[in-house]
């Protein structure tokens, strides 16, 4: 492990968004009914009459500026002699109310004569009727104290028809839109601290073991109809035309490393898991005994993830009792009559299963697995064998004892890096060997040539050579297969052991 600088991967909070839509669109919900909800419970509409009145002393009155500045003054006098008690006493007198439940106001415009009056009351009735009670009676008054005072009303009230302190709809979308903002900004927060691999260099800081190789991510649905139809086809670097170049060469890196290993530690078998479900290790696990075939070897991909079978969909089988491999370790099918299935013109044989079989487990207790293996190992170059995730079946350790090496496949952005690491002790310390790890569903960092289609060194990935897959090296050598070295690997000189 090496050290990581810290690095924001924007593929991974933008799935993070896309995946918790709904909880912000809850968020966003909740906002619009807690809005609804104080409107209702907690909101008092409020209705205000309002009425502007100008002051002029009686000598300005005839129009002569120089008095301007006395009237400003008186205004601003009267302003506040205008919310006196008196005045809301004898207001309520002329409108026939019992008490002057209302806010009475009085601005004065600043720099002007002109005074601004508003009633605030419950009922629009009670703030019209108590501000034409205060405009009827404040001359009354005025007259007796300011007797070189002319006040006129320049605005006459009217009916208020809607609340005063209705909530707006700018302040409804305020509302919903900062609740929904702070739970995006939660969303972000989370799936940036989240200790989880989402970048190579992530991986080789934080993984303790090697990586035997990166697989990009490649979409499944390339054909118009096949989105609309929602059919995911499988990723095979040997009968997918679209699969982009830079998927199919990564596969074959990682064969490369695997032949390595065959030479260095003469390893021939490998089994292929996860930590987790859904981590794409049936479709490494294809890819790579694929690429070891087309490399002119002799491959055995059996699948032994007896709870959760996924080779038979990969590779578009259907149940055969006489390939079913469930049925020959069970005892259904003879050596004789057991045979492989082989994979187009390619010297891979499939051993699948169509179903589940509870009990497997007695092929691992019993040895028998072992000793098929084993027999496999004489007649062929490598024998590759899916597994169960980790955390779904516990036996995959016991499986781990009777292959040279484990590959562990780790998506992308899905498995907590403890439980990763932890995974791979426990393989090591239970008499395996894992001889490193594939970083799968890799997105492409955000950059003008990744956007563009191209790697960082300008090389186009988008086009697929899958088409030349029928011109291959080993492709000539279908029509012998009878009488060549790629004959399929037979089980007549395996008997089982009690």
């Amino acid at each position: 492990m090496e050290d990581w600088k810290f690095k924001i991967e924007w593929h991974s909070i933008v799935k993070d968004l896309i995946k918790n839509l709904w909880v912000i669109f809850l968020a966003a919900l909740i906002g619009l009914m807690g809005v609804y909800i104080a409107s209702k419970s907690v909101y008092s509409p409020e209705y205000t009459a309002k009425a502007t009145v100008v002051v002029n002393t009686k000598s300005s009155a005839t129009g002569t500026y120089s008095q301007f500045s006395v009237s400003v003054e008186m205004a601003d006098i009267l302003s506040k002699v205008l919310v006196e008690p008196t005045i809301k006493d004898r207001a309520i007198a002329k409108a026939h109310y019992d008490y002057f439940d209302a806010r009475l106001t009085a601005e004065v415009y600043k720099g002007t004569n002109f005074i601004n009056l508003s009633v605030i009351s419950d009922s629009p009735q009670k703030s019209y009727d108590l501000l034409n009670a205060v405009l009827q009676v404040y001359p009354e008054i005025s007259d007796n104290i300011f007797e070189n005072v002319v006040i006129s009303t320049l605005s006459h009230p009217e009916m208020p028809h809607s609340p005063s302190n209705n909530i707006s709809t700018t302040n409804r979308l305020l509302v919903v839109g900062g609740l929904a903002g702070f739970v995006t900004c939660i969303v972000v927060f989370l799936s940036v601290i989240r200790d989880t691999i989402k970048t190579e260099d992530a991986f080789t800081a934080k993984i303790d073991s090697k990586l035997l190789g990166v697989v990009p991510h490649e979409k499944k649905n390339r054909k118009l109809k096949d989105i609309i139809s929602r059919k995911n086809k499988a990723l095979l670097i040997h009968s997918n035309a679209f699969l982009s170049l830079r998927f199919v060469e990564n596969y074959h890196k990682i064969a490369a490393k695997i032949e390595h290993h065959h030479r260095n530690n003469d390893s021939k078998v490998f089994a292929v898991t996860s930590v987790a479900e859904n981590e794409g290790k049936s479709t490494v696990a294809s890819n790579i005994a694929i690429s070891l075939a087309d490399r002119g070897h002799r491959v055995v991909l059996i699948d032994v993830d007896c709870k959760k079978p996924a080779l038979y969909k990969i590779f578009d089988k259907k149940f055969n009792e006489k390939s079913e491999f469930g049925y020959f370790m069970n005892g259904k099918v003879s050596n004789q009559d057991f045979s492989l299935e082989k994979y187009k013109k390619m010297p891979l044989y499939l051993a699948l299963n169509t179903k589940g079989y509870s009990e497997y487990s007695k092929w691992i207790d019993s040895g028998k697995l072992a000793r098929v293996v084993e027999t496999f190992c004489e007649q062929v170059d490598y024998v590759i064998l899916d597994t169960a995730p980790l955390t779904v079946d516990s036996y995959v350790t016991d499986m781990a004892k009777i292959v040279d090496e484990t590959i562990v496949v780790v998506r992308t952005d899905m498995v907590y890096t403890s439980a990763i690491n932890d995974a791979i002790v426990t393989i090591n310390e239970s008499g395996g060997k894992v001889s490193g790890c594939v970083l799968n569903d890799v997105y492409p960092e955000f950059s003008f040539f990744a956007m563009s289609g191209a790697d960082e060194g300008g090389y186009y990935y988008g086009k697929s050579y899958g088409k030349y897959g029928k011109y291959g090296k080993y492709g000539r050598y279908g029509k012998y297969e009878r009488y060549s070295k790629y004959a399929s690997p037979y089980l007549d000189d395996f008997s089982e052991e009690d």
